[in-house]
């Protein structure tokens, strides 16, 4: 019987591409490494993050999160100035 969810593969740590944030006006957004969605917004020396239904989060650095889109664990050592 196959199991009801999927097994989630490593994401690949040799890239060259860091996890970055893009400068934004004086926001920054954090993306995924490898599919480029968005996986939170830094404000204030903070990240936000924004999942379905409602629920919102402020952390402190640093951050990592799994991409909802492919499943890559996505590291913010700290805020970008």
């Amino acid at each position: 019987m196959p199991t009801p969810f999927p097994s989630r593969q490593a994401a690949q740590t040799s890239w060259s591409r860091a996890a970055t944030t893009k400068p934004t006006t004086h926001n920054s957004e954090w993306r995924c490494t490898r599919c480029d969605k968005l996986l939170g917004v830094c404000r204030d020396g903070r990240m936000h993050l924004r999942f379905a239904r409602g629920h919102e989060y402020l952390v402190g650095f640093p951050v990592q999160a799994t991409c909802r889109g492919c499943g890559t664990l996505n590291n913010a050592p700290a805020p970008t100035r």
